[in-house]
């Protein structure tokens, strides 16, 4: 499927991306270049290594192979020098490394009339807690179709993702795209951030972080329920999903008439606010959850319902992912730079095994087929 002639091409690239890294070493005395460092460790995370072992022993196994790219002059360097390597460098410049790669990949189109839908969402590396120093919390902004991270940030321990959200938002400017939150992004700076971008939307979450706004939501949809929606300015649509031995039906009513509620003027552009009733059948047992969320969305309900659908594509196909497959969080790195640039080296490796061209499988398979096949490996790295 790809000649070593054509696969061998990539690897260029990808050394000249990351010789922009600033190397912070004192030159005295080192022994490895950096930039062969980086593409080892990246090419090892790609092919299924989650720990600094599993890099050197990765980069022991490929040495004739890698020095077809590398100098490597001094060999593979040892697993304590990688984990020397990732607390130094600086997790911003990382980071904007691998965006910038990523954000050169061609995305197919979307069907006509389908609106990208952003999903920000935080994740906690469990595993990267340690006496003194808190879990790591990132912020993902993911793009649920595409499967592409879009930026991501790690939330200050003294702070939370309120004052991280609209920075990433204003950052990434998602022209025209639908921007869905849990109820943590449900600020009204967040609403404000998505409202400058042009043709951008927001579905925000509403739960107990706003109990007085939740209730005032929660008794105009009951109040309407009884009176059957008569002389309101609303709309309604229904999903029914059947399978797994489980049995699904979302309802989602969008009511666009804000007069009784207080607080709609505080959020910029508020047009509606939604309901999705979720009604589950397991077996001989019903259970009925409501969801709430603000939307600057204009039109009808079933736009609102499958945004908040897809929303749910950050948790399966993002963290999930991260957990299950790259053993996030089981992972015990603990040094703060470190750990945020293990999440980042994350994010890459996962777009480049989703992305189209990555072929059939699971990111499980093209991980253990990337690791058996070296050209399938290259091929990942094409920006075609």
């Amino acid at each position: 499927m790809y000649s070593p002639d054509d696969v061998e091409a990539y690897i260029p690239g990808l050394i000249e991306q990351f010789s922009l890294l600033e190397d912070p070493r004192d030159p005295r005395g080192v022994r490895h270049q950096l930039v062969d460092l980086v593409v080892v460790s990246v090419l090892a995370v790609i092919c299924g290594a989650n720990t600094y072992s599993m890099m050197h022993t990765f980069g022991i196994n490929r040495l004739e192979w890698l020095r077809r790219f590398l100098t490597l002059k001094h060999g593979i360097p040892s697993q304590d020098t990688f984990e020397r390597i990732f607390e130094v460098i600086q997790p911003e410049a990382w980071q904007r490394l691998f965006l910038d790669w990523t954000g050169q990949l061609p995305l197919p189109a979307l069907p006509d009339g389908e609106r990208e839908i952003v999903a920000i969402d935080g994740k906690t590396s469990r595993g990267s807690a340690s006496p003194g120093l808190k879990a790591l919390h990132t912020v993902n902004v993911f793009s649920v179709q595409h499967n592409v991270v879009l930026s991501a940030a790690g939330v200050p321990e003294k702070t939370n993702e309120i004052t991280v959200l609209p920075e990433l938002i204003r950052v990434i400017a998602p022209v025209g795209a639908i921007i869905t939150t849990d109820a943590m992004g449900c600020q009204k700076e967040v609403a404000r951030a998505v409202r400058d971008v042009p043709g951008a939307d927001y579905l925000l979450a509403v739960k107990k972080n706003h109990p007085k706004l939740e209730a005032e939501i929660d008794w105009l949809f009951r109040h309407h329920d009884q009176d059957g929606w008569r002389e309101t300015d609303s709309s309604l649509a229904m999903t029914h999903n059947t399978g797994h031995g489980r049995t699904e039906t979302r309802e989602c009513r969008l009511m666009r008439d804000l007069t009784v509620l207080e607080q709609a003027r505080e959020w910029k552009d508020l047009h509606a606010v939604v309901r999705v009733r979720a009604t589950r059948t397991i077996g001989d047992k019903t259970s009925v959850e409501d969801r709430f969320y603000l939307t600057s969305l204009q039109g009808e309900a079933g736009e609102a319902l499958h945004a908040s659908r897809l929303h749910w594509g950050v948790e399966n196909g993002l963290h999930w992912l991260l957990d299950v497959v790259f053993r996030d969080d089981a992972s015990k790195i603990k040094l703060a730079n470190a750990r945020q640039n293990w999440v980042s080296l994350r994010h890459f490796a996962l777009t480049l095994l989703r992305r189209p061209g990555a072929g059939k499988g699971s990111v499980e398979t093209k991980r253990f087929k990337a690791a058996l096949e070296p050209d399938y490996l290259l091929s990942l790295l094409t920006l075609r």
